[in-house]
């Protein structure tokens, strides 16, 4: 008989809840969820949501307390490493020091977790990596508890809604409301993985769609500028689920100018009839986890920190009262053993004393060194004051060091599939990034674009563009536009 699962996806304006038994759907529930319980992933109304979970999961007789959960994708980051082959001993270091350099975050602020992929590299490792925010982890655990379930899974959620697929190569597109997921799949492993807001929910369906197939070009362009070998080719079919699923008619325009086939994600689940596996996509990923599957994504790391996970069995309180017992017979015959031990300590006390007598001569000799050693150590107070000061000073440079590289490394990377803008300098002064540079075009909008781009990498809280002047050049006799953009 098929263990029986379920899993809970907490969305910002809803709750989903499934439970399956093997590739069979037995129960599904969603309940809606006021605006602000939750933003972006993170829970902020923890005790009203897990009040709102606990009653779903109890109007609609879901029993048990063990549920496989996922936290949000929004801000998390996604990263494919190698490194060279280390021993066991220091592979955690290994892969922390790597992290550091390629996830543009400070590492406290996140969780990162990693499963291991084969390599055809002799000597070498290759990882994925996943870094949630602890923000919005810690907030889904701790709504979880208060409703009185436990976890022993953690998923997030694009990982989970790629095991759906039924291809080993493709561009899957997931929406609901004003939240997007695209994620490249190549060889079974999502290569490359963006989750964000689509931006104002006013947008007209016209503009919402343009939206959408503007991003997925972006990404398409973003990982084959760095597959040149082996690009996405126009017949790389997009797979959707969500929203976009049940609005066929608008399916053509996110195919863009290569036409890309678009097709709906579809599962290998049976369901009762009613059942809507478009809604529940990421539920059916979790429930995928330990199920056979020909070509879905093979990441199926648990994402849950190690400070959530159960405690192991506390033998003490097993062993202790056997111990005890066993404790008390061996008193009763050591008793008799320290008896024996006190007479023969009576016949050695003389040659005891004699060194006693050596030991306090030595005592006395060397009490004449003392006001050295106290000259010594005092001495030596100044130097680690200073030292330890040097290294705060040290550890602010470097987190310092770090933020700015980041920042220059996403001002950068955003600019690379813009051509006709050129970055004349990026400044910053601690606060806020300064960015200065020109765009060879007749329309100021591709400077807007490329502000856009910098506000869609979730680095700067805002992107602002200070000022933009037009000016016809006396060569060529075109316009071009100066620009000035500051990054807060």
């Amino acid at each position: 008989m098929a263990k029986t699962l379920t899993t809970v996806y907490i969305e910002d304006n809803e709750i989903e809840l499934l439970v399956t038994a093997g590739k069979q759907v037995e129960k599904w529930a969603t309940a809606p969820l006021d605006s602000g319980m939750v933003n972006e992933g993170i829970i902020m109304q923890e005790d009203a949501v897990a009040e709102r979970l606990k009653t779903l999961a109890s109007d609609n007789g879901v029993s048990g307390h063990q549920v496989v959960a996922a936290v949000s994708g929004q801000n998390s980051i996604f990263r494919l490493i190698n490194i060279p082959e280390v021993p066991k001993n220091i592979l955690d270091d290994a892969v922390h020091s790597e992290a550091a350099r390629v996830i543009p975050v400070p590492l406290d602020q996140v969780y990162v977790s990693r499963q291991e992929l084969p390599t055809g590299v002799a000597h070498e490792m290759r990882f994925f990596l996943a870094a949630h925010p602890k923000n919005a982890t810690d907030s889904l655990m701790r709504t979880l508890t208060k409703a009185g379930l436990k976890s022993k899974v953690l998923d997030v959620a694009p990982l989970a809604l790629v095991r759906n697929v039924n291809r080993s190569r493709c561009v899957v597109v997931n929406t609901w409301l004003a939240t997007i997921d695209i994620i490249v799949m190549v060889d079974r492993v999502p290569e490359v993985i963006r989750s964000f807001s689509l931006g104002s929910e006013n947008l007209t369906e016209t503009e919402r769609l343009s939206t959408m197939a503007e991003e997925i070009s972006r990404t398409v362009t973003f990982y084959n500028s760095s597959h040149t070998e082996d690009p996405l080719g126009a017949d790389v079919a997009i797979l959707v689920s969500g929203e976009i699923a049940e609005d066929k008619n608008g399916w053509p325009a996110l195919g863009g100018p290569d036409g890309r086939t678009v097709e709906a994600l579809t599962t290998d689940f049976t369901a009762p009839e009613g059942f809507d596996a478009s809604r529940f996509v990421v539920n059916l990923g979790m429930a995928q986890r330990d199920l056979p599957n020909e070509f879905g994504s093979v990441i199926n790391l648990n994402a849950i920190p190690a400070i959530y996970l159960p405690r192991g069995v506390n033998w003490f309180n097993i062993l202790a009262p056997a111990v005890g017992l066993l404790l008390i017979g061996a008193l009763v015959y050591g008793w008799t053993i320290v008896d024996k031990a006190k007479k023969d300590a009576d016949a050695i006390q003389p040659q005891i004393d004699a060194v006693q007598l050596q030991i306090t001569q030595a005592q006395a000799k060397l009490a004449g060194y003392k006001p050295q050693i106290d000259a010594a150590n005092a001495a030596v107070a100044p130097v680690q004051t200073e030292a330890a000061a040097y290294a705060s000073f040290y550890t602010v440079l470097q987190s310092q060091r770090e933020m700015a590289s980041g920042y220059v490394r996403s001002a950068w990377l955003e600019k690379r599939n813009i051509d006709e803008v050129r970055l004349d300098s990026i400044n910053w002064d601690g606060a806020s990034v300064v960015i200065v540079g020109t765009a060879y075009t007749p329309d100021e909008k591709i400077v807007f674009n490329y502000a856009t781009s910098l506000r869609d990498t979730y680095r700067f809280q805002n992107v602002i563009v200070t000022s933009i002047v037009k000016e016809l050049t006396t060569d060529t006799m075109v316009y071009i536009y100066h620009f000035t953009l500051t990054c807060v």
